[in-house]
């Protein structure tokens, strides 16, 4: 998620905000919220199931889910809940400029999650990350970041690692937001959703950050995906 689009919150639920039309469920979910096919690979953080962290996610989520507005959102299962580090490729970048450079086009997204592997093989990620919730967002984002400066600049300098090890390079690369993902929207919203859900986010953004001020996740892992409900370690 890029940095502007959090700024400018309301603009971008509305779909007003210049240049960042909302895109209802970026081509990860049917009309009426149902998964499509969305095939790719990431290296992704998951959060440690039947963890403190979990349950207070997946409270999160709950919460949100009582204030949902009619046929706004599609809510995640909360075995998918992780932070996503680095965007490797998937159906959307299959033909463009941002597939890994020196691979060969191809559906097969575990064979190319192996020779992405191989590629930063003699890269060591820390055991953990040490994060904190910057913002919650448009009702189906926790946005993070760095809990010091230096967490900050840790975590960022091994993004443009992975980077430069895989050949690939997004045009948000140093506009890119850490978040994990709740839900998926399906629709603008309207000006008496938008208050309603901003209300609740600062008042749920000040709980959690009151149990959780750090956050800490698990080591990173090249997982695959077929769509948003599942993701697999190679």
């Amino acid at each position: 998620m890029d940095k502007y689009i959090i700024e400018n919150e309301e603009k971008y639920l509305k779909g007003e905000l210049k240049g960042y039309p909302l895109k209802a469920a970026e081509k990860k979910f049917d009309h009426s919220g149902k998964p499509l096919p969305f095939p790719g690979c990431s290296i992704i953080c998951k959060i440690p199931i039947k963890s403190d962290l979990y349950y207070e996610t997946k409270l999160l989520q709950s919460k949100y889910r009582d204030l949902n507005p009619v046929k706004a959102y599609t809510y995640l299962p909360d075995t998918s809940f992780h932070m996503t580090l680095f965007d490797c490729c998937n159906v959307n970048t299959f033909n463009t400029q941002y597939w890994p450079k020196n691979i060969v086009k191809d559906n097969n997204y575990k064979k190319i999650s192996y020779l992405l592997t191989r590629r930063i093989k003699d890269l060591k990620f820390p055991d953990k990350f040490n994060l904190k919730l910057k913002k919650l967002f448009g009702g189906y984002s926790m946005i993070l970041e760095g809990n010091t400066k230096k967490d900050e600049k840790i975590i960022r300098d091994y993004r443009n690692k992975l980077s430069n090890l895989l050949e690939i390079r997004f045009e948000n690369h140093e506009t890119y937001s850490f978040h994990i993902t709740l839900a998926y929207i399906l629709r603008k919203l309207k000006d008496d959703e938008i208050k309603k859900l901003i209300k609740l986010n600062f008042r749920l953004l000040e709980g959690f950050v009151k149990k959780f001020p750090i956050i800490q996740i698990e080591k990173p892992q090249l997982c695959t995906f077929e769509n948003m409900y599942e993701f697999k370690s190679t």
